[in-house]
């Protein structure tokens, strides 16, 4: 994550600033990266999920997410929807998805955030 204001950072070549880690409580295979943190818990982060990872749960969240998947093949294996690279989805707070299996390896642009 960069703290500078209006800094540039190519999410597809990688970046020197990006710092890469496992989120805890997600499976083997996910890494995130932060790209911006608000003072109200809010942030913008990159996901990358490995070919295979499996998110065995269903999950909720307080706060609103917005995914953008850049690249990569995620299954919804409850819906049986694939989606692909280039697909966006936004979630409400407390609204069920997933659960899920990577088919190929996935880079997603999520957006979580709280209204006041």
């Amino acid at each position: 994550m960069s703290d500078k204001l209006g800094e540039y950072v190519n999410i597809l070549l990688g970046s020197p600033n990006l710092t890469w880690r496992r989120p805890e409580g997600e499976p083997e295979g996910v890494r995130e990266a932060f790209l911006h943190r608000s003072d109200d818990g809010s942030y913008t982060h990159l996901l990358r999920i490995d070919a295979g990872t499996e998110f065995r749960e269903p999950v909720s969240h307080e706060f609103f997410e917005e995914a953008y998947y850049v690249e990569g093949e995620m299954l919804n294996t409850k819906t049986m929807v694939t989606i692909k690279g280039g697909s966006y989805v936004f979630h409400g707070p407390h609204e069920e998805h997933g659960p899920f299996r990577c088919i190929k390896s996935c880079l997603i642009l999520e957006f979580r955030y709280y209204r006041h």
